[in-house]
């Protein structure tokens, strides 16, 4: 199976001999000190089971077990998962919210994508993007409390902050991946709520914590969703999300529903949602404000300005240039 032209393309296995062992020398400091956290102790820990003392181990069994593949076809199905995420996305017509939704109901693929993702992050093979969010609060002494994993996955991300100390609550509309989520952690004694967001709504004033990993991209109607995660935070409370955009129309991409994120970005200012720190613009913290009023009606305006500006398309575009430039000077050097 080859690889996606612009899309994800073929996960990479830590255990190719190809495959090049990852530097922590050059990876920046949050991404460091989320790499040697207890945090990351105990989310490489949400991935073993039994005696085991490997995560891959982990991780296969868990596969194995629930899907009834033998390891050897878990991690191909692991590594080629996006080709299959594509036929599955190609079963009917995509092109209306219900059809997406099914897609997300139906799909099995992302078991395997998410889980492996996991584990290339356990291995410092990947961005440990879960764990720099709980490094983050950790570093601010935010309390442990209510937490929502909005699009929980394979439940990872949730798993991780009830065993930090949080009340941890997985939403999410894929009943597929909620399945799977609820066997993982129902085989570990891991205790939290889950919410399917088909027939759930979201309470109000109720968490502490919002993380929305790699979610929003994938929601046709995102303002509505937007107002319903600042109505479910309580004052204070903050948001952990990002908008991985991408060129929809190649293979691999259809479900990221946008190409760019400063428009996403500025609603997401409007609704009440003030961004604060970035962690390697792999995700950004925001914390809730009030949606109403002179202040609100300032970072309106400075929002226009820094956001909406038709400059800044233009600035981002040849920002990239220098940076690709950049890149490919290092790489010849």
């Amino acid at each position: 199976m080859g690889t996606f032209e612009n899309g994800q393309g073929v996960h990479l296995d830590p255990r190719d001999p190809a495959a090049r062992a990852p530097d922590l020398s050059t990876f920046s400091a949050v991404r460091r000190e989320a790499a040697n956290s207890p945090s990351m102790g105990v989310f490489r820990g949400c991935l073993l089971i039994g005696n085991e003392t490997d995560v891959r181990a982990g991780v296969l069994d868990d596969l194995s077990t629930f899907y009834g593949f033998t390891r050897a076809e878990c991690v191909d199905r692991c590594l080629h998962w996006e080709e299959w995420s594509v036929n599955e996305w190609k079963q009917r017509d995509r092109n209306d919210p219900n059809a997406i939704a099914e897609f997300y109901k139906s799909t099995e693929s992302w078991s395997f994508d998410l889980l492996w993702y996991a584990y290339l992050q356990a291995v410092d093979y990947a961005y440990p993007v879960s764990v720099a969010i709980a490094e983050s609060l950790r570093r601010t002494s935010f309390p442990a409390g209510e937490h929502l994993d909005f699009g929980s996955g394979v439940g990872v991300t949730g798993q991780l902050f009830s065993r930090l100390g949080y009340r941890s609550s997985l939403a999410d509309i894929s009943t597929t991946l909620q399945k799977f989520a609820k066997f993982r952690l129902d085989r570990r004694g891991d205790r939290v709520d889950f919410l399917d967001l088909n027939t759930t709504e979201l309470k109000p004033n109720r968490y502490d914590v919002i993380t929305a990993i790699d979610t929003l991209v994938h929601i046709p109607n995102l303002p509505a969703t937007m107002e319903k995660l600042h109505r479910a935070l309580r004052p204070g409370g903050v948001l952990f999300a990002n908008f991985d955009t991408r060129p929809a129309e190649a293979d691999g991409n259809q479900w990221h529903l946008y190409s760019d994120d400063l428009d996403l970005r500025y609603r997401l200012h409007r609704v009440g949602f003030e961004p604060v720190e970035q962690l390697d613009f792999m995700s950004t913290r925001y914390q809730r404000v009030d949606n109403e009023g002179l202040l609100h009606a300032a970072r309106g305006v400075r929002d226009r300005v820094l956001i909406k500006s038709p400059l800044r398309p233009a600035f981002r575009a040849a920002k990239s240039q220098v940076l690709a430039l950049a890149k490919r000077v290092s790489v010849r050097s």
